[in-house]
Order: C-alpha cells, then structure tokens, then sequence
C-alpha cells in the first residue's frame, strides 16, 4: 500500500468527492450513533454517484439515503435503521418493492464487521471469532462465497470457529473532531469500530469540524487515532456531521431526525426532502446557512474542559 503524500491534503468537499470517490467503489463510512460524515453523504448525492458499495457496521439516515436517492445498490454490514425514530423507509422500499433500485445485503454482526475490519488492517485475509457460529447469519449468503469458514481448532481443543473474510474498501471516510495540516486526526468519545474501519480503506478522507497546529495535536497524542500518512484528503467542515452529533461541539438535532422520520415514509416526501435539503440548498455551507444561527446554537456544545495531563513536554 502507498503511503499517502503528507502535504497538500487539504481541498473542498466537492473536489475531495469528486476525485476521490469513483462510482463502483466500496465505500466505507464511520460513526456508530455519532460523527456520521453527513457532508459526504450529502455530497455524494448531489454528485449522483452510483453503484457504490456501502460499508458499515450500523447504518442510520446515511445509507437510507443513498439507498433512496440512487447511489448505493449493495450493503456490507448489520443494523440498518432510524434507531428510536424507526424504520429506515428508503432501505425498505428497496427490499419490499425495488424502488428506486434493487438492494443487495451481506450480512454479519457488529462484532463480526469489526473483526473484519482488524483483520484488513493488519494485513491478515481473514479473522476467527466463535460468536456468529451461534447465529444463522452464516447460513446466508449474497455477495461473498463462502461468508465464513468453519474449522475446528487445529491445536486440540475440539474448539469450532468462524473464519470471517478480510473486509477492505477503495475510499474510507472519518467525521472526526479535529486534525493538522498533515492529517493527523484526533478524536474523543464513542470510537466504535472507526480505529480499525477507517484503517480498511486503501484511501482515507477525513472530514473534520477543526484544522488546528500540530503543536495541540502533540499536546494530547493519546488522542490520536489516524496517522498523517495514511490520510489522502483533509475536508474542512464545520458542522458536518448533522444532525449527529459531535463530542464538544455539538449535539444531535433530534428535532430534525424526526423530520427525516416523517418525510422519507413516502416517495413524494424524501424527494422533497432532497429537494430542500440536499439538491436546494447547493452546498454544505447552504446547508448550513439554512438551518440557521438560532437552531445551531441551541445544539452547541458547553464549554466543559477535562482535567489537564501531564505528557511531559
């Protein structure tokens, strides 16, 4: 794998979708309940990319969206919903009726996906875990032939386990708090499966809220979960993770999940969802112009500073 140039990383989102992204790619996303990169996915629509492989362990509005506006026709991963807001009603007019497209899924657990995601990142093919064998996950099969290899410990113990395949991607993204110039990204609170995810990719966009020196980044290097030459793009992109949220910056518009909930039930609504939110508004910056100074102040973060480390330097 080529190591990414450390330099020069830094462009618009359109540029950073536009050359980076391909149609036909496996693409995988990050954040489980929070950091969704929903600039991207906003982006990618209004792109009209297509035939992408979409790539996560949870997916939320992300894929119903791409699934409702076209863009992705193939699914690697577990829980597709609106979580408390419920039903992903794009990906199930997929699966009930094809519309707009039809929709492939390949299946495993939240563990399963991130054991997948280790093992492309260590370089290893495949990754062995007992949980699915409890599970008829196995026993389905869309895409991958085999989904999983089942053997038997070979040093004695009798023991079964799952071999699950490596999973990598063409383009990994990663909503993060903050990174240098260089790319070193640094994130804090819930990480999920994003240390290992965002490794999976051959290519990596960070989209973050804040490009701060290099000198904070040393400051707090526990932080640190994405080296400089890994990274191919720096997206600059305050606010691009809503209507999730971002740990100390801000947090998730309920108000506005909720009205995703109620317009995506029907064709007429998510279209016009698209129209007002996405395609209207032109630009992340529209967007953001759009939900306006008084909503986003409501969902900015407190200002609650942690106790101070000493690294020593």
């Amino acid at each position: 794998m080529a190591e990414a140039e450390v330099h020069d990383k830094l462009m618009p989102l359109d540029e950073a979708v536009r050359s980076l992204i391909p149609d036909g790619c496996r693409l995988r996303s990050c954040g489980i309940g929070l950091r969704k990169p929903m600039a991207v996915i906003y982006e990618l629509i209004r792109q009209r990319k297509r035939d992408l492989t979409f790539i996560l362990s949870g997916w939320t509005e992300d894929a119903d969206l791409l699934i409702g506006a076209g863009v992705t026709n193939k699914l690697e991963g577990s829980y597709l919903g609106l979580e408390a807001f419920g039903l992903a009603h794009c990906y199930r007019r997929a699966v009930e009726k094809g519309v707009p497209q039809k929709i492939e899924i390949e299946e495993y657990s939240n563990f399963g996906m991130t054991m997948r995601f280790m093992a492309t990142a260590m370089g290893l093919p495949f990754m062995p875990i007992r949980s699915e064998l409890g599970s008829d996950l196995l026993r389905y099969e869309t895409m991958l032939h085999p989904k999983a290899y089942v053997m038997e410990d070979p040093f004695g113990s009798g023991a079964k386990v799952a071999l699950l395949p490596a999973c990598h991607s063409d383009v990994a993204l990663l909503h993060a708090q903050r990174c240098d110039a260089d790319g070193n990204t640094q994130v804090w609170g819930q990480l999920g499966d994003d240390l290992w995810g965002t490794q999976s990719g051959k290519k990596i966009i960070v989209s973050v809220e804040e490009i701060v020196d290099t000198e904070i980044v040393r400051k707090d290097p526990n932080r640190t979960i994405l080296p400089a030459f890994r990274v191919n793009a720096i997206v600059h992109v305050p606010w691009g993770a809503h209507p999730y949220q971002v740990q100390g910056y801000y947090d998730a518009d309920r108000e506005f999940r909720k009205m995703y909930a109620q317009e995506s039930r029907t064709i007429e609504g998510f279209e016009r969802f698209l129209e007002t939110w996405v395609y209207g508004v032109g630009s992340r910056e529209g967007y953001v112009k759009k939900l306006g100074k008084a909503r986003l102040q409501t969902l900015k973060a407190k200002r609650m500073m942690s106790g101070q480390v000493n690294y020593g330097y």
